[in-house]
């Protein structure tokens, strides 16, 4: 298996992907852009769905610097907003493209209570912490909801990336074929294994937790990718589906979080952090090796199959949760008719 720390010197190791289009949530930072500017050298047309035009615009113009290629382009996409999705998927139509690639880039971050003092909480970064990317997720953040009334955790992280993939659908669908599938990507983390799913409080009304929103929003993307694999097999669609933990990055991770663990991050960093570059190598992975090629319920860390959290095997679980995904978005449970 490639080593990640020299990953950036042997993109050559995977077959050039001229005439593919990809497109990459959050892609102008961090592990996003990585994966954006590897796809885009590989001779991908990727396009980057974000939330800020002016980041997303400055991502764009450095990406062509950096690949020598006119093949990146950004589209307005808030994740946390159900009309701005629809109104993203709307545009990409438009253009009457492929879609081969879908990489659902979200936030991911894994943090553990401990005591502090005199009873304070403290969240220490551990090895299997993974990236914040904040233009396509949140992390920790007080107690609020998105424009829908959705808990914002849930809402971004989650049933944004949900309704998008459901969207995007029937083009990807249309794109792969027996030899060669599209692929769907969803970027998870280690958080999922300390997650837990209330299904009948989904929106953690009853009892609010950063850490167990932002837990239960990584745990439902990995249910999420399991299910939706079944539902693509059962069609005998070319598309699989893939679920990435991307391991501790280096990006922009504590925003919401007490100063004392920004100041342990700035202390250790070096010692437990792998590059955004290298966070990325895991996502370019699973949507360009031919290793993978047909393969889909997967969860990927450092380019190897490995087990997911026990629950997240649960198919009455993934069924429910998808169902009821369905109805908080507003989209038909077709689901509901196959096993």
């Amino acid at each position: 298996m490639l080593p990640i720390a020299i990953f950036s010197l042997y993109t050559w190791i995977f077959p050039t992907q001229n005439g593919k289009v990809a497109i990459v949530t959050g892609g102008t930072k961090g592990i996003g852009y990585q994966t954006v500017k590897h796809l885009a050298r590989l001779g991908m047309h990727v396009i980057i769905a974000g939330n800020n035009e002016n980041d997303g615009q400055e991502a764009v113009r450095k990406l062509k610097e950096e690949t020598l290629t006119g093949k990146v382009e950004f589209l307005y996409c808030d994740l946390a907003s159900m009309k701005s999705i629809r109104q993203f998927v709307q545009q990409f139509r438009a253009k009457n493209c492929p879609l081969h690639v879908l990489v659902n880039n979200g936030c991911t971050a894994q943090m553990v209570e401990t005591n502090w003092g005199g009873g304070q909480s403290l969240y220490v970064l551990l090895k299997s912490c993974a990236s914040l990317e904040v233009e396509a997720g949140v992390m920790l953040v007080p107690e609020r909801k998105t424009e829908d009334g959705f808990e914002e955790h849930f809402g971004l992280n989650y049933l944004g990336h949900f309704l998008l993939t459901n969207l995007l659908l029937d083009t990807l669908k249309q794109s792969g074929t027996h030899s060669h599938n599209a692929r769907i990507i969803t970027v998870s983390s280690a958080t999922h294994y300390v997650g837990k799913l209330h299904l009948n409080d989904l929106q953690s009304r009853c009892s609010y937790s950063s850490h167990g929103a932002y837990a239960q929003s990584k745990l439902a993307l990995v249910l999420f990718t399991y299910r939706l694999q079944h539902l693509l097999t059962a069609n005998g669609s070319h598309v699989t589906a893939n679920v990435v933990d991307p391991g501790v990055v280096n990006t922009e991770l504590y925003k919401h979080v007490f100063w004392v663990v920004k100041v342990v991050k700035w202390m250790t960093a070096w010692l437990f952090f792998k590059t955004p570059e290298e966070g990325a190598s895991t996502t370019i992975y699973a949507a360009v090796s031919p290793e993978l090629e047909g393969a889909g319920g997967c969860y990927l860390y450092n380019e190897e199959r490995t087990k997911s959290a026990d629950v997240a095997y649960d198919e009455e679980l993934q069924r429910r949760l998808w169902t009821e995904s369905c109805k908080m978005v507003g989209i038909s449970d077709e689901a509901s008719r196959l096993p």
